[in-house]
């Protein structure tokens, strides 16, 4: 039988659980939009129920927000898990988890009811935070935290580091367990070097983690985390109800029909705008790589190779303005610069990292022969059919863009306006017949009152749907941003994130071969650092720990701020295609029945500029700050990363080429991407001799590929390798 049978047949106390869960998701957005409307608005009841205390107090909000979303994500998981295990009437165990023996088995029946049990848990401790506010933000810091303070914060920062464990694996929450051992006194007064410091108590580590309303309710993380970032990622679901992500899909399919290169460029777009929103390059792969590579693999595609394209391209998301993977939102905070700021900021790198990544594709596909060669005119009637999502894009465009409200501001009024048109749209299409091949065709039957009342009913299950999903989407992002709070929190204490700061700094004055190697050692640490820091975690939690761990000695020696924080978070996110971990890799090789080592291979050969552009973006920094100089040195560095693309395959979309042709256009790439350093006539000329060589090869002229030869797979594996 299958799961969505079990859930039919599912006993009172499930279908109980179900609802809650249902309307608890539902209640997280709508309580993140209640907040929203009083900000702007005031508050919407004034007259009827008297204003809350949280609508005039951030933390307050942030409590209650943490609670919900903590308690939401149990319920979630345990009205998963009861699916997985069979236990879906009043009869009790069965299915798969009978199945298994041991204390595997006996932990898939409990899990669960120990899940429920966790969620009742987070709403007492929020309930005691909340209610006990006053005195834990005042008198407290002032006389003392009592006992039941300690063990509430205790339980507190445990629930976000499970919910953690849970949502995202053992990585951060293994990281978030050893600063807490690291911040004791126990272990910081027995190490050495940078490491060692006089440590907290058990009480001190429950006050700064939670009960003092810091750690996991960090003024920074969880403020913008339930606002900005919750926000989109509720707007993300409620688009993903509404059929936004099935449309992006379609479009991808369509198009992959009428391009050479067939669905594998379409892959690369649609998983670049679906990761931006998801938060997770992991996720991503996960989601969009279960029809993408499919599609990729049945184009002809070797497997790892469609594993390697799905994993970059998910990665590489995260770096798409204007969301960045919500790390945007969070770079604008900590940083205290203007969000569009950050936008701009990221438009020219991501530009960069995703032609090349477009550009290494297409050489791919050329060099191998899988090209489509069944071709049909693309059927721009299809667009119609998203038409209305136009709208509230338009919103989101012109409230953040144009009258530069804030993100949350701005989020607020494109969920409204998504729900506004989805209600108008539903109903005007039932006077509406769509025919793809003939257009539209007006219907001529009256829509009786009833008929309407229908219309309005569905949309407004399908909005609560929605509202529901974004809610449980969000959840996850609760635990892991307490999470880090904690582990910020406590690493601040110690004196750490100093110390390593300090001692990056004197990492300047290393000589290597004798000359000075300054910023370029600072750079290269912080670059490995970013990557080792970024292994394996969701988008926010990965920037949020190389911003203040990486980031600062940067800065201390001149960089530019924005700038340096894009550096570090770039390499953060390229860590989910580097080994040994490149969990995104392991995600899409999975999918594609592909070896891991050999998909990683692929995904570093694809990805190659992206290790490269971080570096360029410092040398040029008026590819962040725009200038005049900006339409130089872009031009100038698009051709250096076009360049190293060429190296990485070996193909300049005419022919293979030999090692010392490759090396010579490393020469060139580097010139143009970093010539200014000595003097831009570097740069001109060597930008000038990548071009000038591609044109030769009549690239850009439309080169007409020879007809299609039989290859063995032996031989592309040998061409691959």
């Amino acid at each position: 039988m299958s799961t969505t049978d079990r859930r039919s047949e599912r006993g009172v106390p499930l279908r109980a659980l179900d609802g809650i869960t249902y309307w608890l998701g539902a209640g997280l957005t709508l309580f993140t939009l209640l907040y929203a409307v009083s900000l702007v608005f005031g508050w919407p009841l004034e007259g009827i129920i008297a204003e809350p205390e949280w609508v005039t107090r951030v933390e307050r909000y942030m409590i209650l927000f943490f609670g919900m979303g903590v308690a939401l994500y149990y319920l979630d998981y345990a009205q998963d898990r009861f699916g997985v295990t069979g236990e879906d009437t009043d009869d009790g165990a069965g299915g798969d988890a009978a199945a298994e023996s041991g204390l595997r088995g006996i932990y898939a029946v409990i899990d669960p009811y120990i899940a429920i049990a966790l969620a009742v848990t987070a709403v007492a401790a929020t309930a005691y935070i909340y209610a006990n506010f006053t005195r834990l933000q005042g008198d407290a810091f002032i006389l003392g935290y009592n006992t039941i303070d300690h063990v509430i914060g205790g339980i507190v920062i445990a629930l976000a580091i499970d919910v953690t464990r849970r949502a995202f694996g053992t990585v951060i929450a293994a990281v978030a367990v050893l600063s807490i051992l690291y911040a004791h006194s126990m272990v910081g007064t027995q190490l050495f070097g940078v490491f060692r410091h006089s440590g907290m108590s058990w009480q001190q580590i429950a006050e700064n983690g939670a009960v003092g309303i810091s750690g996991v309710y960090d003024p920074t993380l969880m403020r913008v985390g339930s606002t900005w970032v919750a926000i989109f990622i509720m707007f993300a679901g409620l688009a993903k109800t509404f059929g936004l992500m099935e449309f992006v899909r379609e479009i991808g399919e369509e198009l992959g029909t009428s391009l050479r290169t067939g669905v594998v460029q379409i892959a690369v777009i649609s998983s670049m705008i679906m990761g931006s929103i998801t938060g997770s390059a992991a996720a991503n792969t996960a989601t969009t790589g279960s029809f993408t590579i499919p599609m990729i693999k049945d184009q002809g595609v070797s497997d790892d190779v469609a594993a390697s394209i799905e994993a970059v391209a998910s990665a590489g998301g995260q770096m798409l303005p204007p969301v960045m993977g919500v790390a945007a939102f969070l770079m604008a905070d900590i940083i205290q610069v203007p969000y569009l700021d950050i936008v701009q900021a990221g438009v020219i790198p991501a530009a960069l990292f995703y032609f090349s990544v477009c550009l290494a594709v297409h050489f791919t596909i050329l060099k191998f022969g899988w090209i489509s060669s069944d071709l049909t005119p693309f059927n721009w009637r299809l667009l119609l059919r998203g038409l209305h999502f136009t709208v509230p894009m338009g919103v989101l465009l012109v409230t953040l863009v144009v009258l530069r409200y804030s993100p949350f501001t701005a989020g607020m009024y494109t969920i409204f306006t998504t729900v506004g048109v989805m209600y108008v749209r539903n109903l005007v299409v039932r006077f509406l017949e769509v025919d793809l091949e003939d257009g539209f065709e007006l219907e001529t039957e009256d829509v009786s009152g009833d008929e309407i009342v229908a219309s309005v009913a569905r949309t407004t299950k399908q909005t609560l749907d929605g509202l529901k999903q974004g809610g449980i989407d969000m959840a996850p992002l609760v635990g892991v941003l307490a999470a880090m709070g904690v582990i910020i929190k406590l690493l601040e204490g110690t004196g750490l994130t100093a110390r390593v700061a300090t001692s990056i700094i004197g990492m300047s004055e290393v000589s290597i071969l004798g000359f000075g190697g300054g910023l370029f050692v600072v750079l290269f640490l912080a670059m490995i650092a970013s990557i080792l820091f970024g292994l394996g975690m969701p988008t926010p939690a990965a920037y949020i720990l190389v911003a203040i761990l990486v980031a600062k000695p940067i800065t201390d020696l001149g960089t530019p701020t924005i700038a340096t924080h894009m550096f570090v978070f770039y390499f953060a996110m390229l860590s989910a295609i580097t080994p040994p971990v490149a969990i995104s890799v392991a995600v899409g090789a999975r999918i594609a029945n592909a070896s891991f080592l050999q998909s990683c291979k692929q995904a570093l050969r694809l990805g190659a500029p992206g290790f490269v552009i971080p570096y360029a973006f410092i040398a040029n920094d008026s590819l962040i700050y725009w200038s005049s100089e900006t339409l130089l040195a872009f031009p100038l560095v698009l051709a250096g990363t076009v360049g190293l693309i060429v190296a990485t395959i070996g193909f300049d979309g005419a022919r293979d080429l030999s090692t010392p042709v490759r090396a010579l256009y490393v020469v060139g790439a580097l010139g143009a991407m970093f010539g200014s350093l000595v003097h831009v006539g570097v740069q001109l000329v060597a930008a000038a001799a990548i071009v000038g060589v591609l044109l030769h090869a009549r690239v850009v002229v439309g080169y007409e590929m020879p007809a299609e030869t039989e290859t063995t797979p032996e031989a592309e594996r040998s061409a691959l390798d």
